[in-house]
């Protein structure tokens, strides 16, 4: 028995010092939550820090707010320790005051410029309350900028990044104009909207990449895969502008080549047919996962129905959950608390 004893105590010992040496990482979560149509995505690094990208919209009130708040109470946090704006419109911002009253936030960034629309009525309800939260902790976000975030001092885990591609209508290492012409390329008109302005954002966690562009539109998106791919290719891709047309230049498409797409979409806003149709003739795509049935488009704009998380007529406001294990090659896509997972390669 004693010699039982002294087994279990070295088997204890050995393990413990185990533990220590080689540390083992929580997963690196990203839930893409419903919005009904606007837009927030909740990060959490294997070091348990936080980063929200995106409120949602003030009205209905609390709602989003709520929803955000839900995520964060599953993710066990206590506070969120960056919040992202990449742009200023009500689907975006919306919810930030609602949000602070329910959880702190510690850090706050934005592109720093104040939307094309700054006259309007929405944006002079709304920006009060968001300078109102963010005073004295807001930081402008630019290409070329790295959010900083924690990573093992050890470097027994692999390296965590959130780097920022593109703001304010400005692409890192590019000077020009972004809408000028391109010969053999289709640049359209101008788009003077915030959208176009909006802070793209790419994570990287060893060699697990996942791209969320906000609303940026065709132009910005061009030079971000041309004449130089600054995005590389991507593992998830959170569809950008929600699956607009506006946006999704099939050029970035091909160069990013995805295997799992999530598209931000509402009921009767996105994913749209000549998107959802581009989408599905990439050769790498595995999954095209949305956050509702699209009630306008039918096949042409859905997924099969395994892969929507709030399908027609639904009221649990499901999100999409990544779970990404580097150090088995592999991340998971799921819908909802405790639903099923499919598991897809990291390339």
């Amino acid at each position: 028995m004693k010699s039982y004893r002294f087994f279990l105590l070295v088997v204890g010992a050995l393990s413990l010092a185990n533990a220590k040496s080689n540390p083992v990482a929580r997963p690196l979560d990203i839930f893409f939550l419903n919005m009904d149509g606007g837009a927030s995505t909740l990060i959490v690094t294997p070091f348990g820090e936080s980063i929200l990208i995106d409120t949602g919209s003030l009205r209905p009130k609390l709602r989003d707010a709520e929803r955000i708040n839900r995520a964060t109470q599953a993710a066990g946090l206590k506070q969120i320790d960056h919040l992202i704006t990449t742009h200023f419109h009500t689907d975006h911002f919306g919810s930030i005051s609602d949000l602070a009253e329910m959880i702190p936030i510690k850090s706050f960034y934005d592109k720093g410029v104040l939307p094309p629309e700054k006259d309007s009525d929405w944006f002079r309800e709304l920006y009060p309350l968001y300078r109102q939260v963010t005073n004295g902790k807001l930081k402008t976000l630019k290409a070329g900028d790295d959010l900083p975030l924690k990573n093992d001092p050890g470097k027994k885990l692999p390296a965590l990044r959130l780097h920022c591609l593109a703001a304010e209508k400005k692409v890192e290492g590019f000077t020009g104009d972004i809408d000028a012409p391109v010969d053999g390329y289709e640049i359209r008109s101008p788009d003077e909207s915030d959208n176009a302005r909006s802070i793209a954002l790419l994570l990287t966690y060893g060699k697990f990449t996942f791209f969320a562009g906000g609303d940026i539109t065709w132009n910005v998106e061009h030079h971000l895969v041309h004449p130089k791919n600054l995005i590389g290719q991507v593992d998830l891709y959170q569809v950008t502008h929600h699956g607009l047309d506006q946006s999704n230049n099939p050029l970035l498409l091909q160069a990013i080549t995805p295997t799992v797409c999530v598209a931000m979409n509402g009921p009767q806003k996105g994913i749209e047919p000549n998107t959802f149709k581009n989408l599905r003739q990439l050769p790498s795509l595995r999954a095209i996962y949305q956050i509702h049935f699209n009630t306008q488009f039918g096949e042409a704009g859905n997924a099969a129905a395994e892969f929507i998380a709030n399908p027609q007529g639904s009221q649990k406001a499901e999100w999409i959950k990544a779970s990404v294990h580097p150090e088995e090659g592999i991340f998971s896509i799921s819908i909802g608390e405790g639903g099923d997972e499919r598991v897809f390669p990291i390339l």
